[in-house]
């Protein structure tokens, strides 16, 4: 089985492990890889003897640790490159998303890190400041009481704002409460904040561990 294959639906059931209350199944991964089921059965009885995955009744599919983190960083990979090629380079977002499909089996981790990085930096300009088909999770998708760690900042009028306060890649935040117009406030660095939907987001995290 080909390392691209097996990052591609560890990828894949971290997208959809998201944004469904149950396991995603076979049928749910075929339409989104647009792969037949035939081919990713078998693909996904080889990943569980690897350890990255269960297979359950029903035809669900349930990460294992190990398959959660790989399927994560896959996942953090894919939106930078993506981000890079439409907002930088001025890519369409849909070839963007597929060149990046390509890249992110093969770039370093090094080289990812300083992508990120300097795409992060203050003072930056994007065309684009929406991220809405990304798959990375931003802070509009947890619940109140999340403990969250900053993993990326893409803001389109620049960051320094947000690094002021102590939003910065590797900060931990605690979302507080959600207000009834979308708005949320988080607790940073001692501090209570309260920041718009709009500005939500752009700040792309993950689960504190």
């Amino acid at each position: 089985m080909k390392t691209s294959a097996r990052e591609d639906l560890l990828e894949a059931l971290c997208i959809l492990s998201r944004t469904k209350p149950e396991p995603p199944t076979i049928s749910d991964l075929s339409e989104h890889l647009s792969r037949t089921p035939e081919e990713i059965r078998g693909h996904l009885s080889t990943m569980q003897d690897q350890g990255d995955l269960r297979l359950l009744s029903g035809d669900r599919v349930e990460l294992t640790p190990e398959g959660s983190r790989i399927g994560n960083q896959v996942a953090k990979k894919h939106q930078v490159l993506e981000c890079f090629l439409s907002d930088i380079l001025g890519m369409d977002r849909g070839t963007a998303s597929e060149e990046a499909c390509i890249l992110e089996h093969d770039i370093s981790d090094e080289a990812l890190d300083r992508l990120d990085r300097y795409m992060s930096r203050p003072g930056k300009r994007w065309r684009r400041g929406k991220h809405e088909k990304s798959s990375l999770p931003t802070l509009l998708d947890y619940p109140a009481g999340s403990d969250l760690k900053v993993s990326s900042v893409k803001c389109p009028g620049g960051c320094q704002r947000l690094f002021d306060m102590g939003i910065v890649p590797g900060e931990q935040v605690r979302l507080v409460t959600t207000l009834d117009n979308k708005a949320m406030v988080i607790h940073v660095k001692g501090f209570d904040i309260a920041i718009s939907p709009e500005i939500a987001s752009c700040i792309f995290v993950e689960r504190a561990e």
